[in-house]
């Protein structure tokens, strides 16, 4: 299948991962009695792990939008061009305006992102929007653009 655009992208913020990493670290220790919690030593390993597999994939073609919040979808989802009412290039504020990056369900709708502050909101005409973060926002929005003014 020919894309008119295509992105990955991963979660590659600096601070994010010392963060993450520091879960491993501190499963070890201290305890009570010398002993090692399972549980604890799991989630050490488990957090970044599940960190470094999630992926947001973006695809457009001639049928609309696909996007994957993979591993949580495990199959693309749809936006069909005749579904979107209008799109806008943007800069936002992910945290005040949808509460951080990841999956995310804000006062001003619904957003995929995992870094940065730069994405194309996608009006649907059944009233709701979808920003999706972009490293790659313009050309994400004249892939969208084009489709819908040759619709």
């Amino acid at each position: 299948m020919e894309y008119l655009f295509k992105e990955n992208q991963k979660f590659t913020q600096w601070w994010l991962w010392v963060i993450l990493l520091s879960f491993p670290i501190m499963s070890f220790g201290p305890f009570d009695d010398n002993k090692i919690n399972i549980l604890h030593v799991i989630i050490g390993f488990f957090l970044p792990i599940i960190f470094y597999i999630l992926e947001l994939r973006i695809r457009v073609n001639n049928d609309g939008l696909h996007y994957q919040f993979f591993p949580f979808h495990l199959k693309y989802f749809i936006i069909k061009i005749e579904d979107i009412e209008k799109i806008e290039a943007m800069k936002y504020k992910p945290i005040s305006e949808y509460g951080g990056w990841g999956i995310k369900y804000g006062f001003k709708g619904k957003a995929y992102n995992v870094s940065g502050n730069l994405g194309v909101k996608v009006f649907l005409k059944n009233g709701s929007n979808i920003m999706f973060g972009s490293q790659n926002y313009k050309s994400l929005a004249r892939s969208l653009s084009n489709l819908i003014n040759n619709n």
